[in-house]
């Protein structure tokens, strides 16, 4: 390996075992992104999937420290929100959406910007994805076949990440089960408890979920989380 591209993997592996350490595993960054959508005999989940889930799913599994090198370079490139669709409306066994179904009724925006499917993406994500996503998948049991993964742009004009775990921001969603019921909104908000820990009420000394900025119960501005 050339000198070069050791340093580059050297750096990639700092900065997964930094964010890696945050959260306990995938399995619970998964559960607090999950949502739910559902109308009678049709529901939906969606995952946000951000580039801390990838990192830690790849030390899960027990990928080369080649891999989990990449794994930390090319997924903060990206959001991915993992979609599973099923109508069960007077069938015995569950219609799920394809892919194309997921995109047509579903609109994403983030800071008021509206962001497109990404039809695209890095070949090294494309060729790890498929193992990466294994432990979500599985854990769906029969309907895991019919997930579908939505990739989305995460960076902003200078190439920096824009939505991560353990920064500040928001992404929406707007879907449609069907092409003219009514639209379903679900939010997610960053820092997630799971990678940075929970904040602390300093006047009551509840634990309080690291994306919220005040107190529900005191009405008090909440000090910052302390990393994990």
């Amino acid at each position: 390996m050339r000198r070069g591209t050791l340093l580059t993997a050297l750096a990639a592996l700092s900065l997964l075992s930094a964010q890696a350490a945050r959260a306990a595993s995938s399995s619970e960054i998964a559960a607090e992104t999950a949502r739910l959508v559902q109308e009678q005999g049709h529901v939906a989940n969606f995952w946000w999937l951000p580039p801390e889930y990838w990192i830690l799913a790849a030390k899960e599994l027990e990928l080369t420290d080649s891999e989990q090198a990449t794994v930390a370079k090319v997924f903060r490139d990206y959001t991915i929100i993992a979609a599973l669709d099923a109508d069960v409306t007077e069938k015995k066994a569950a219609n799920m959406a394809t892919i194309a179904e997921v995109v047509k009724h579903a609109k994403f925006t983030r800071g008021g910007e509206t962001l497109e499917v990404l039809r695209e993406v890095n070949p090294e994500v494309s060729k790890l994805v498929p193992t990466l996503v294994y432990l979500l998948r599985s854990s769906m049991g029969q309907l895991g076949g019919g997930m579908r993964l939505l990739p989305l742009s995460n960076l902003d004009a200078k190439g920096n990440p824009v939505l991560t775990a353990d920064s500040h921001g928001e992404l929406v969603l707007d879907y449609r089960l069907k092409d003219d019921g009514p639209v379903h909104q679900v939010r997610w908000h960053a820092p997630l408890t799971s990678v940075v820990g929970s904040h602390k009420c300093p006047k009551g000394g509840e634990a309080l979920e690291a994306s919220w900025s005040y107190c529900p119960w005191h009405g008090v501005k909440i000090e910052e989380p302390a990393k994990r």
